[in-house]
């Protein structure tokens, strides 16, 4: 399911669909690709004030611009409902255009609430069959790995299309994907409240070297959890966190005990993963984004990692 990136892998005609960022990591597939050259390209560019990425942008634009055709969306972070009506027409346009056509999917650099929202219109569109989604894990962090990538909270919100109104008959389980953001998973935990709660951690996690890093940001909620409410699910692998999900909130084709609800704090296939288990869920989880008051602006991801290709199971 998830492969070691090789452009022989990827469809020899496909839409691309992808992001700008700071991150260099959004030349992650462009490095790599080899003669490999998609026939039409999407380039999401979000809207927040930020030059480095404003910089990188620019030089995407240039290089997709010599490969295929290139079309540009303008994602709005702050308002992601508003930007789906907004740019609706566009995207279907496009997905009719080549509905021929395979998709390729590069989530490296898109936010975890954008990616959740893009499969899931990917999903209702009929494309699942015919998606790759293409993953570069950072190479290291730009100082201390045992900063977190933001500070404090501002609001804790379910994503649009992952709502869920918790049934006051069951009691409340909320499940956090712990990554780097120790602040914004206390507040999620803080605010919701939950009668049961379970913190799963990335192992194995990218690199063998980062291994206890998230458990050192996180260290105060998972003392105040305990031990015995820690999973761990691959960094890696969708497929593990959609087993693990079974395991935890049961089967996806039965009513649960609990109201449930997931934060994914931690990894894009993680994340990833939990799209799996919430599509086929007949009681379906409530998957909440927690904003945060402000980015560590010196901590983000240094170089590309290695680069993977997941396939979804149909």
């Amino acid at each position: 399911m998830t492969l070691p990136f090789n452009p022989s892998l990827l469809p020899e005609r496909a839409l691309l669909l992808t992001c700008s960022s700071h991150e260099i990591r959004c030349f992650g597939l462009l490095d790599q690709r080899g003669d490999w050259r998609p026939s039409q390209i999407l380039l999401f560019h979000y809207d927040d004030p930020n030059p480095l990425r404003e910089r990188n942008h620019g030089e995407l634009r240039r290089r997709y611009d010599a490969l295929a055709p290139t079309e540009e969306i303008i994602f709005t972070e702050t308002d992601p409902v508003a930007a789906f009506r907004r740019n609706a027409d566009a995207l279907r346009a496009l997905l009719n255009e080549f509905a021929d056509l395979p998709i390729v999917l590069d989530v490296s650099v898109m936010t975890k609430r954008h990616l959740l929202m893009m499969m899931r219109w990917l999903d209702d569109c009929g494309c699942w069959t015919r998606l790759y989604i293409v993953y570069s894990t950072p190479l290291e962090y730009s100082v201390a790995p045992h900063l977190p990538l933001s500070f404090g909270t501002a609001r804790v919100e379910e994503v649009p299309g992952f709502s869920a109104t918790p049934d006051t008959s069951r009691p409340l389980h909320l499940v956090i994907f712990l990554g780097k953001e120790g602040d914004r998973a206390m507040a999620t935990y803080d605010i919701i409240q939950p009668m049961r709660t379970t913190l799963v951690l990335p192992d194995p996690p990218y690199e063998e070297t980062w291994r206890g890093r998230t458990e050192s940001i996180n260290g105060d909620l998972l003392s105040i959890v305990g031990e015995s409410s820690v999973r761990v699910a691959p960094a890696l692998d969708p497929l593990g966190t959609y087993d693990l999900l079974k395991d935890v909130l049961g089967s996806a084709d039965v009513r649960g005990d609990y109201s449930t609800i997931i934060s994914p704090l931690g990894t894009k296939p993680q994340t990833v993963g939990a799209y799996l288990y919430s599509r086929e869920a007949i009681d379906p989880p409530a998957i909440v984004y927690t904003g945060t008051l402000r980015h560590n602006h010196a901590h983000f991801s240094k170089g590309v990692g290695a680069t993977w290709i997941i396939r979804l199971p149909e």
